[in-house]
């Protein structure tokens, strides 16, 4: 078993052929507020990501209680019950529902909802009970690759596989808050894709305040990112929890727009035949081979008798490339100077 190239997620295809998958991360950007996180679901969906992605943690099974966090992290956590009517308000709209996991009883509750896809954090790379877990719920899964090790990264993979777990996505991001976009080290995609052979997504975490951070994406995408996840606050002005890397509902309708506009832009990943553009392109641009001068009947062609040129004939012209493949051979016609040469001339 090996990774899959392709994964689906609520229908839709995800792969480096197809167009940029897009997650809406609200991570603890609704700063312990039902209200507030039911209103960034609206806003994802509004925007038109194809995600939104709800982050699950039980403290208690998370970290231990002396961490001096741990009290705002507990503040900041949803009841079983919240989040059950969270998931249900993502199912209003025509969005996914992407689930960050972050412990067992988080990993359980998630699954009785039945999300589109998991996440884990790269905290977890190393932990074989969630690994397990993800790789045998069938679901496609993100796994965060910061601050990891290739060694570790590969025992996650080689675990998920497994345990059947082939829809694994490796997930690079640099997990400063903000992180400087020097520190992005957006080449790292392509280097995880060839190193491990997966789909690789991309999360973002610079300054979201800089015009930057709303294209810097765009660099991921042309590294190979089939997917790409932003973070999400209502306010960032207000820099309450998760507000540094967050784009407000306006900037992420935004965003959205332009990641759709990069994706189309890199086009499919084979080469098609010219397309109708492409033929007047070449028409209008590309040289071919042209009467020097006014040739007669039956003359045969020499270097001298010929131009490389910008023509628009009838009918293309013959590449420059071509004329060692008619030097010598006779006109067929007369031929007036600037007149492209084509085949049918010759004898």
């Amino acid at each position: 078993m090996k990774p899959r190239s392709e994964v689906t997620i609520r229908g839709r295809k995800v792969s480096d052929a197809e167009p940029v998958f897009i997650v809406g991360e609200i991570a603890c950007g609704h700063q312990g507020s039902v209200a507030q996180c039911k209103d960034l679901i609206d806003a994802a969906a509004a925007a038109r990501a194809d995600a939104v992605q709800l982050e699950f943690f039980y403290p208690p099974a998370n970290m231990v209680g002396s961490l001096p966090f741990y009290k705002t992290v507990e503040d900041l956590a949803f009841t079983r019950a919240e989040w059950t009517d969270l998931v249900a308000h993502v199912r209003r709209h025509d969005i996914a529902v992407s689930v960050f996991v972050y412990d067992d009883v988080s990993m359980e509750w998630a699954l009785a909802l039945k999300p589109d896809m998991l996440k884990l954090n790269s905290s977890d790379i190393s932990n074989p009970d969630l690994i397990i877990a993800a790789a045998k719920s069938g679901l496609p899964f993100t796994v965060g690759t910061g601050a990891s090790t290739l060694e570790e990264i590969k025992a996650a993979i080689d675990l998920s596989l497994a345990n059947g777990g082939d829809q694994i996505i490796l997930q690079h991001g640099v997990q400063n808050f903000p992180t400087p976009s020097e520190q992005a080290h957006i080449r790292r995609i392509a280097l995880l894709k060839e190193h491990f052979g997966t789909l690789v997504m991309y999360a973002d975490h610079t300054d979201a305040s800089l015009g930057l951070a709303h294209c810097l994406d765009l660099a991921a995408l042309g590294m190979g990112a089939c997917m790409i996840e932003k973070h999400m606050v209502l306010d960032r002005t207000a820099k309450g929890v998760d507000w540094q890397a967050a784009l407000e509902p306006a900037e992420l309708t935004a965003y959205v727009a332009t990641m759709r506009a990069g994706s189309a832009a890199l086009g499919p990943n084979r080469i098609l035949p010219p397309s109708d553009g492409d033929i007047r392109y070449r028409r209008f641009q590309k040289k071919s081979i042209v009467a020097a001068r006014d040739l007669a009947a039956g003359a045969p062609l020499t270097r001298a008798d010929v131009s490389f040129l910008r023509a628009q004939g009838a009918e293309a012209g013959l590449s420059p490339m071509k004329f060692k493949d008619i030097d010598g051979r006779k006109t067929a016609r007369a031929i007036a100077k600037w007149e492209q040469i084509i085949l049918a001339d010759l004898a």
